[in-house]
């Protein structure tokens, strides 16, 4: 082979030889991930048939446009692997209509808005302090600027979202439209209900169901696929498939509206290797092994509530229905991100939120924990106990508290004893060889 063709061996070449900083950064990250006890309710790990789809021939291909309309040649098979794509995800939600190309579910988000909504039409949508999204009409997102956005919240008394308050602010907003969907709120949404509010005035509903996905295709939760205008979900999170991927759910009257506002309305070429990776994920998630761990992730989450609040710590919303615990933080004036960097110090990954103001309270700080991820790693509810009493030591004490070392190995042992499965590490050959990154 001669030089001219020094660029076949730069291609075949692996990451260890090709790029051995790259290769160190990622066996890095893997040992950190198995080093500790990841409770952040966005994240969960895919199974190894999606990376096998995601990390395939398909990363090579140009496949604008949409089956049987591409921009180029070359997409027969394609073709097929988008349309199993979609016919999987409407069988799975039960959906007249399934867009798959959206690179994220943010941008199917922006693109629902963008689609059946004009510039200035009035939004209804769940306060992203109360635990909405930003992408529902946040005013420094996108989907908020060019829309008039009034947002409800949930009953401090009661715990849940206000409906009585949804149905008041319906009739004097006159929404053409009323979102709903969690990030940071652990309840089950009463889609059935926010249907009502909107079908009584006119309005469309849009549910965003990316914390819960995996909890409706199990059936332990509502699914608004049903009655809602549109569903919008993301791939990961309950619905454990890899990340960057946006699904769009619709009656067939709003389909081309939505599939143009995707494209080539707001991006372009969809990743073919991403939709196959959806595709796979699609089918697997309808299993019986699948319902199963969903069943285990509720069952945990209930018993890290139920540890926390043993211990004296105050609950957003009073408890769980689904996947995720917020522990509300809003008696004391500490700072977010310093309870997540304390948590991280001894091995125990999470997330910080704002929650809504409330009279005679000096913090907004809550702290956002999931069980999906550890769950699928084998922790059950005695473990879960486990972390919810060293949460509530880690607290008692406050984000300044040095690292107790004796707390952190055994954060860390916990961690070591329920590895990731080997099957859904995706980091190949890198996953058994030692970092040489300090």
């Amino acid at each position: 082979m001669g030089q001219g063709n020094g660029w076949r061996r730069l291609f075949a070449a692996p990451i260890e030889s090709a790029d051995p900083e790259m290769a160190g950064l990622l066996v890095a990250e893997h040992e950190r991930q198995t080093a500790t006890v990841n409770l952040i309710a966005s994240e969960s790990y895919c199974p190894q048939a999606t990376i096998d789809a995601e990390a395939s021939i398909l990363v090579n291909k140009n496949a604008t446009g949409y089956p049987g309309a591409r921009d180029v040649a070359g997409c027969a098979v394609i073709d097929q692997i988008e349309r199993l794509a979609v016919e999987r995800a409407r069988r799975l939600f039960g959906a007249e209509h399934a867009n798959v190309q959206a690179l994220a579910s943010t941008v199917a988000n922006v693109a629902v808005l963008r689609g059946l909504l004009k510039p200035g039409d009035p939004i209804l949508a769940l306060d992203v302090l109360a635990g909405g999204h930003h992408s529902h009409g946040a005013p420094y997102h996108i989907s908020g600027q060019d829309y008039q956005v009034v947002r409800f919240g949930i009953d401090e008394d009661t715990g849940i979202i206000d409906l009585l308050a949804v149905r008041r602010l319906a009739e004097q907003v006159r929404p053409r439209m009323i979102i709903a969907g969690s990030t940071a709120y652990p309840r089950a949404i009463d889609f059935g209900a926010l249907h009502a509010a909107a079908k009584s005035v006119g309005a469309m509903l849009f549910a965003d169901i990316a914390h819960v996905a995996g909890l409706v295709v199990a059936g332990i939760h509502d699914n608004p696929t049903r009655y809602a205008d549109v569903v919008t979900t993301s791939t990961h999170k309950t619905l454990c498939g890899p990340r960057t991927g946006g699904l769009a759910l619709s009656k067939q009257i709003h389909a081309a509206a939505i599939d143009a506002a995707i494209f080539p309305g707001i991006q372009g070429a969809p990743g073919a290797h991403i939709i196959a990776g959806r595709a796979v994920l699609f089918d697997l998630v309808g299993r019986e092994e699948f319902r199963g761990l969903m069943r285990a992730v509720v069952t945990n989450a209930r018993a890290l509530a139920a540890a926390l609040a043993a211990h004296g710590l105050r609950l957003y919303t009073g408890g769980t229905d689904t996947h995720m615990v917020v522990i509300d933080l809003r008696t004391e004036a500490w700072d977010g991100r310093a309870v997540e960097r304390a948590l991280e110090n001894h091995g125990i990954l999470s997330n910080w939120v704002n929650l809504p103001s409330r009279r005679g309270e000096s913090g907004r700080a809550g702290l956002r924990l999931g069980t999906t991820a550890m769950t699928i790693r084998g922790m059950d509810e005695a473990d879960f106990r486990t972390v919810g009493t060293a949460l509530a030591t880690i607290l008692s004490v406050g984000p300044d508290r040095p690292v107790d070392p004796g707390l952190r190995r055994q954060i860390a042992t916990l961690a070591q004893e329920h590895p990731i499965p080997s099957g859904m590490v995706g980091a190949g050959s890198l996953s058994g060889r030692t970092s040489h990154v300090q």
